[in-house]
């Protein structure tokens, strides 16, 4: 298993999430992750767009419905 941002072999356990699935940090980077996440993450140019549709007051309904990210996450 690697660092899915840095690509190090270097990781360590580090706990578990909500529902049992372990969670491991990289000791390069620190970043934070599971193996074989479920969710997928979004691309930097969908957060641009939730950006200006926020600046033109948008409701977050809305906003969700637009891009296909849930309420919760925005």
């Amino acid at each position: 298993m690697e660092c899915p941002t840095c690509n190090s072999k270097h990781i360590k356990k580090n706990g578990s999430i909500h529902n049992g699935k372990q969670k491991y940090a990289c000791k390069d980077c620190g970043r934070q992750f599971v193996e074989n996440p479920r969710n997928k993450r979004i691309p930097q140019y969908i957060w641009e767009i939730v950006d200006k549709l926020l600046l033109e007051k948008m409701p977050i309904a809305g906003i969700s419905r637009v891009t296909g990210i849930s309420k919760p996450w925005l």
